[in-house]
């Protein structure tokens, strides 16, 4: 084969043979003291999984998967995100948000330019089997979710531009709360505004505003704020929580977990284990202790959050869109699960 004036290393067949095998810990001082790359605590890396770049800088407790490839100049990955197993990302300029999640079988990239730039805000998720080309830049705002098989392109270019043909390279923005679900189609150039739903199987080409829902190929909008999306009353807030609580009890003991109503806590019991829960609603905080979770459905206020800092609590804040830094099992399981409908917050700093 004909060599080229520019190196194309799809894959990094020589890092990968150097350190892909490495346990993680070894991985991690090998990162750091060969290559000086910046990582945080707790980062886990399974086998193959590696990080390939000149300027890398890598949060606390993130993971990069099984056989993942992460490379570019410069990377930045946020705290407490993840790489899924044989998911591809290679840009010229790579950053994750904290909590951003990369599922399973994701290829981000394409041909490269000096701006080529994936952006991925904090609290995101993007799907099994999607493909994304940052040819452009793509800028992906916080808390947006991208649903499985979709495609998302900065050019479009096959046949000859001197016959007539279209040739685009347009960068491509997803605002802030977007939801794309699976299989959305969106071309070079188009902007997506903040919590805009894109209804599936959708071709989006242009601008969609914000707060809308949209569907269609291509793609129109059929609703629009302040029809959309539905304002809640408090009771009907306070009846969902009620609702999410009532079912994430009937998973954890479905999974084997115990509930007990201690007062105005819950104990939660896991083998000799237990995990105690204080859901408040408009009811003083009361005797805390450190390890203990708390629920509010009402905004923590600032001092409230400084003392469960200086007790070691932990909270999750549904008022405030806040919960602690870190968190017991019981905490991240019921953020987790919180997630399932759509609710995220942001860590503590």
């Amino acid at each position: 084969m004909a060599q080229q004036l520019v190196p194309k290393d799809r894959i990094p067949w020589r890092h990968l043979a150097l350190f892909g095998w490495l346990p993680s810990p070894l991985k991690v001082f090998a990162y750091r003291v060969l290559l000086g790359y910046r990582i945080g605590r707790g980062v886990r890396f399974s086998f193959g999984g590696i990080v390939v770049g000149k300027s890398v800088e890598i949060g606390d407790h993130v993971e990069i998967g099984f056989l993942a490839v992460v490379q570019g100049k410069t990377i930045k990955i946020g705290r407490y995100s993840s790489v899924g197993m044989m998911s591809y990302l290679s840009c010229e300029a790579i950053e994750m948000g904290e909590d951003a999640k990369i599922r399973e079988q994701v290829y981000v990239g394409g041909p490269q330019l000096p701006e080529s730039r994936f952006a991925l805000g904090s609290r995101t998720i993007i799907l099994q089997l999607t493909s994304i080309n940052p040819t452009k830049p793509v800028i992906i705002g916080d808390d947006t979710g991208i649903g499985g098989h979709c495609l998302i392109f900065t050019h479009g270019a096959w046949l000859s531009a001197l016959d007539g043909y279209p040739v685009n390279y347009e960068p491509v923005t997803l605002g802030k709360s977007v939801w794309l679900p699976w299989r959305v189609f969106v071309m070079p150039g188009s902007t997506i505004g903040d919590g805009t739903v894109i209804g599936a199987n959708s071709l989006v080409s242009g601008a969609i505003p914000a707060n809308s829902l949209a569907v269609g190929s291509p793609a129109k909008v059929i609703r629009s704020a302040p029809e959309f999306p539905r304002r809640l009353s408090e009771n009907e807030r306070a009846a969902l929580v009620q609702t999410i609580m009532a079912e994430f009890d009937r998973y954890v003991c479905y999974s084997g977990v115990t509930v007990d109503e201690q007062g105005p806590f819950r104990a939660y019991r896991f083998g000799r284990k237990a995990w105690r829960l204080l859901w408040l609603r408009g009811a003083a905080l009361g005797s805390v202790k450190r390890g203990d979770t708390v629920l509010t459905e009402a905004a923590l206020p600032q001092e409230m959050l400084a003392q469960l800092r200086d007790e070691g609590v932990y909270w999750l804040d549904l008022g405030g869109r806040t919960r602690s830094r870190e968190g017991s099992p019981l905490t991240e399981e019921l953020a987790l699960y919180l997630g399932r409908y759509g609710v995220r917050l942001v860590r503590d700093a």
